[in-house]
């Protein structure tokens, strides 16, 4: 009795000695797969870091031209009898662009919208429905922004804001969680406008979706 008992006692210890090994085995692969993780994690901030700035700079670069390029506009525009003036539709989008210059951006949409409602199709529609819609993306407002993006597509297909249109459709198909949709706005920026920065940035945004999906 006492030898059984005593080689009970030896395969339970050693069953025991078995399973913490077993343990400290899962715990060293559960510490690995976190520090993957948070490598995974910590680069994908970056990269999302990366391309925000990148957005970033190239609104406040297009922000710029286009306030610089309607001071010349609206300085060589001129009536019949030769005095210079600004037209109203130029003086309403340069209002809102350097009230968006400035965050202020319900003013900013509330003169976007009495452009867009006396000059519907005047030479700057769609440049009123593209702020518009960066306007409401700056306050995550996502269904409007896609709303005004959208009718540039439909409304205005030849401009050239429509690969930044395409473009922001993707992003905001991406924060809608709506990665097919996302994919189909990327893919088409980058093959119907190539050479445009609109697809450049698309092309980090495909590169960031097969990252993470790796």
């Amino acid at each position: 009795s006492f030898f059984i008992n005593a080689e009970e006692q030896k395969e339970a210890i050693e069953l025991i000695y078995q399973k913490l090994n077993t343990l400290e085995k899962e715990i060293e692969n559960l510490r690995s797969l976190i520090e993957e993780n948070n490598y995974l994690i910590d680069r994908y901030q970056e990269l999302q870091q990366k391309r925000y700035l990148d957005l970033d700079q190239r609104l406040h670069d297009v922000l710029s031209k286009e306030l610089g390029t309607l001071d010349k506009t609206s300085s060589s525009d001129k009536i019949l009898d030769g005095s210079e003036v600004v037209s109203e539709e130029i003086s309403l989008y340069k209002k809102a662009l350097e009230l968006f210059d400035s965050a202020r951006y319900a003013e900013a949409l509330e003169v976007l919208r009495e452009q867009i409602i006396s000059f519907p199709e005047g030479k700057y529609s769609a440049d009123a429905y593209f702020w518009s819609g960066e306007l409401f993306l700056a306050q995550q407002q996502l269904e409007d922004a896609r709303e005004n993006y959208l009718v540039i597509i439909e409304k205005f297909s030849e401009h050239e804001r429509v690969s930044d249109a395409l473009y922001k459709l993707g992003l905001i198909a991406r924060n809608m969680g709506q990665e097919n949709n996302a994919a189909t706005y990327f893919l088409k920026v980058v093959e119907e406008f190539p050479e445009t920065g609109a697809a450049q940035l698309a092309k980090k945004s495909i590169e960031i979706s097969q990252q993470e999906s790796d």
